[in-house]
């Protein structure tokens, strides 16, 4: 005889053995489940919906600040690239530490103008930033600008025609139009 591992449980044979069982309390349990939910389903609705809105622009007094931030300050960064200029000029500033400088300064210029961090920012990087109608014609022109002075700042002038024949003076026109042109 084998035993089986599952209890036996009789059965009712005669249908009059059959009796009906006592209502079950529920109700109760059921509504507070339905409530919770209804509650949990409002709460996410809301959460969705303060996640999805776009991010808000940031006061005037959230904004960078500095000396270099306003377009006033526009004669600040001309005399800044005179500045590198003058040194090249006199001989104090190498000729490749003059287009390194030149492209710190339209980056600094960029960043201060724009709000955004752009110190680091490859040409790359650069292409694939967010434009908007009111950013777009400075980051584009501060892309262009940094295109340009690549091949003098990173290239061998003995291998590249255009950083042997690249001046500073040329280059630093190129950030000085970057600063007149910038639109914020």
């Amino acid at each position: 005889m084998m035993h089986s591992m599952f209890p036996i449980i009789p059965l009712a044979t005669d249908p009059g053995d059959l009796r009906p069982v006592e209502s079950l309390a529920l109700t109760t349990p059921l509504v507070v489940a339905i409530v919770a939910c209804l509650l949990l389903a409002v709460g996410l609705i809301a959460l969705i919906i303060m996640l999805s809105r776009p991010a808000r622009k940031p006061r005037n007094s959230d904004r960078a600040r500095g000396t270099h931030s306003n377009a006033s300050s526009k004669a600040e960064w001309r005399a800044r690239i005179d500045d590198v200029v003058a040194r090249h000029e006199s001989g104090a500033l190498p000729r490749h530490e003059a287009f390194v400088e030149l492209a710190v300064i339209a980056r600094d210029f960029a960043g201060a103008a724009s709000g955004k961090e752009l110190s680091s920012s490859t040409l790359t990087d650069l292409a694939y930033l967010n434009r908007t109608p009111a950013n777009r014609q400075g980051l584009d022109a501060l892309k262009q600008t940094i295109g340009a002075l690549y091949p003098p700042e990173f290239a061998d002038d003995a291998r590249n025609r255009i950083a042997q024949t690249t001046s500073v003076q040329q280059a630093a026109e190129w950030v000085a139009n970057l600063v007149e042109r910038w639109r914020s």
